[in-house]
């Protein structure tokens, strides 16, 4: 009776080795086939969309803060099952005193069809704004697995014409949403 209850912990110790080692042998497969993007932005911004696989994505930041006013877009676009998706979150100081008690406004994601490389034509009327540039005067950081770019303002006046540019350029996506309607100053 020993021989017999030996002989069965005998097997499933055997067994529980075999399988522990399965696994990690299937693990180093996995870790070996880590994905590496050929997306390149500074090469590719005029279409950089249509070059998106299927696992990249791309993370716009844009700062639009003025003087007391604070808000940080972050943009996302994700490609799946062919399409892109465009996802929204804004972060808003609403205390205007520098207080970064921040509003977080995430709006829905939506897919956007990109006609005549109409989204990523934005940034390229703009690629002049990627030169100089104070730390502190930065509008948009557009990030990808392979490199960043950024774009920088010139003072007030340019800054407050370039957030509106966006305000602009955003509403073609989200028409029906207010966080990208101008305020009217009289």
């Amino acid at each position: 009776m020993f021989k017999l209850k030996f002989s069965y912990l005998f097997i499933a110790l055997a067994l529980s080795i075999l399988f522990s080692n399965c696994r990690t042998e299937k693990k180093a497969e996995i870790e070996t086939e880590i994905y590496k993007s050929e997306l390149n932005l500074k090469k590719d911004l005029a279409d950089f969309i249509s070059k998106m696989s299927e696992k990249d994505t791309v993370r716009i930041i844009v700062n639009s803060t003025m003087e007391y006013w604070v808000r940080f877009d972050e943009l996302e676009l994700t490609k799946m099952e062919n399409k892109i998706w465009l996802s929204t979150t804004i972060k808003e100081d609403t205390t205007y005193e520098l207080k970064n008690q921040m509003r977080i406004n995430e709006l829905a994601d939506i897919t956007i069809e990109n006609e005549g490389n109409k989204f990523e034509q934005h940034f390229v009327k703009k690629t002049e704004r990627q030169k100089g540039g104070d730390a502190y005067q930065w509008i948009y950081k557009i990030i990808s697995p392979n490199d960043t770019l950024k774009f920088y303002t010139n003072g007030l006046g340019d800054k407050g014409g370039e957030v509106k540019d966006y305000l602009d350029f955003m509403q073609n996506y989200y028409p029906n949403e207010m966080e990208f309607r101008p305020v009217n100053v009289y």
